[in-house]
C-alpha cells in the first residue's frame, strides 16, 4: 500500500487536472469544468492488481495450511482453494471440492465467513477482481470527481448579499452525485447561478478510483484496497 500511495501522490504532484470556468450563452450560468486531465499511470493499476492477487493468494495459503495441519500431507493439495463464489447456492455446491481433506470444523469456520456475493462482498470482490487482473492484465483505474468546496461558494454568495459584513471562508467539501468516471476534458463539475461571479479559490478534489462494472463502481482505490486488506487480516485469528 505504501508504494501505491507514493505513486498516486507523485501523480497528484504533477497537477494533472486543469479547471476552467465558462458561461452558458443561453442561461448565463457559470460552469466550472475540466480543461485538462492526465491519464493515470499504468503503474497504479499494476500495483493495485498485485495487492489484490496477494490477498487472494493469502486466502488460498490459509486453507492450504489447514490442509497440511489436518491431513499431514505436504505434497498433494492442488485442489485446495479458499472457496469464494458468486452466491450462497454455488458456494454450498463447490466448497467441499475446493477444501477436500480439511476438517468439518474448519469448513464451518469458513461457512461463518460467508465468502460469497451477498455474504462477504469484500472477499467476493477480491476474488472477482483477481480473476480480471489475471486474464486481462490491468484492472480499470482512473480519475474521478471526489468532492468540491461548497463552503467557498456559500461564502462568496453571502459576501455578495452582505457586502458590509466580514464573512469568513469556511471549507465545506461535499461529494457530488456523479463522480464522472473516467474524468475527461469538458466534464462539468459545478453549475452556478445565472450571472454568478467566478470564485477564484473554489477548490475541487479528485480521486484515483477503481471501476469494474458489477463489482466496483468508481470507488477510491486506496480506500477500497485498505478495506480488503483489513478484511483478510481479520480472518487469520479465526483459524488460529
Amino acid at each position: 500500500m505504501i508504494e501505491l500511495k507514493d505513486e498516486i501522490q507523485s501523480f497528484f504532484a504533477t497537477r494533472p487536472y486543469g479547471i476552467g470556468a465558462k458561461r452558458n450563452p443561453q442561461t448565463g450560468q457559470l460552469i466550472y469544468y475540466i480543461t485538462n486531465a492526465k491519464n493515470v499511470p499504468d503503474k497504479v493499476a499494476l500495483i493495485s492488481g498485485d495487492i489484490i492477487q496477494n490477498l487472494r493468494s493469502a486466502l488460498d495459503y490459509l486453507v492450504y495450511e489447514l490442509f497440511i495441519l489436518e491431513t499431514g500431507v505436504k505434497t498433494s493439495g492442488r485442489h485446495i482453494y479458499f472457496p469464494i463464489e458468486k452466491d450462497a447456492k454455488t458456494y454450498e455446491k463447490e466448497k467441499y471440492r475446493k477444501t477436500a481433506g480439511i476438517s468439518q470444523k474448519s469448513i464451518k469456520l469458513i461457512d461463518a465467513i460467508k465468502p460469497y456475493k451477498g455474504g462477504n462482498d469484500s472477499l467476493w470482490r477480491i476474488h472477482e477482481l483477481n480473476n480480471i487482473d489475471k486474464h486481462r492484465l490491468l484492472i480499470t483505474v482512473g480519475s474521478s470527481f471526489g468532492s468540491m468546496d461548497i463552503g467557498a461558494h456559500i461564502s462568496g454568495t453571502m459576501k455578495k448579499s452582505f457586502p458590509d459584513q466580514n464573512i469568513p471562508s469556511i471549507p465545506l467539501f461535499i461529494k457530488p452525485a456523479d463522480i464522472l468516471f473516467p474524468l475527461e476534458v469538458g466534464d462539468e463539475l459545478f453549475i452556478d447561478a445565472p450571472n454568478a461571479k467566478e470564485i477564484p479559490n473554489m477548490q475541487f478534489r479528485f480521486n484515483i478510483a477503481l471501476n469494474e462494472p458489477g463489482i466496483v463502481n468508481g470507488e477510491p482505490v486506496t480506500d477500497l484496497l485498505q478495506s480488503m486488506i483489513d478484511e483478510v487480516e481479520k480472518l487469520v485469528p479465526i483459524f488460529k
